[in-house]
């Protein structure tokens, strides 16, 4: 996929999403930029962190979530 197309497809992600998961993108994506490339090959080349993340994100999708505040605790 070109560069553009990958932009103009985040740009529209996005777009259509709501503010309380554009905080959680934020700072998944601040992260992404901070981690080295081999932090990042790492963890994609790990089987076991990639079921985990594709379950999370179906669970997401699936609206099948916790409010942080419901599960806060003073630590």
């Amino acid at each position: 996929m070109a560069t553009a197309e990958i932009k103009s497809r985040l740009h529209s992600v996005i777009e259509a999403m709501p503010l309380e998961k554009l905080d959680a993108a934020l700072a998944f994506l601040e992260d992404l930029q901070r981690s080295s490339e081999e932090e990042t090959a790492l963890l994609l080349g790990d089987a076991s962190f990639m079921r985990d993340y594709r379950e999370a994100k179906e669970d997401i999708r699936s609206c099948r979530t916790v409010n942080l505040k419901a599960i806060r605790r003073d630590v």
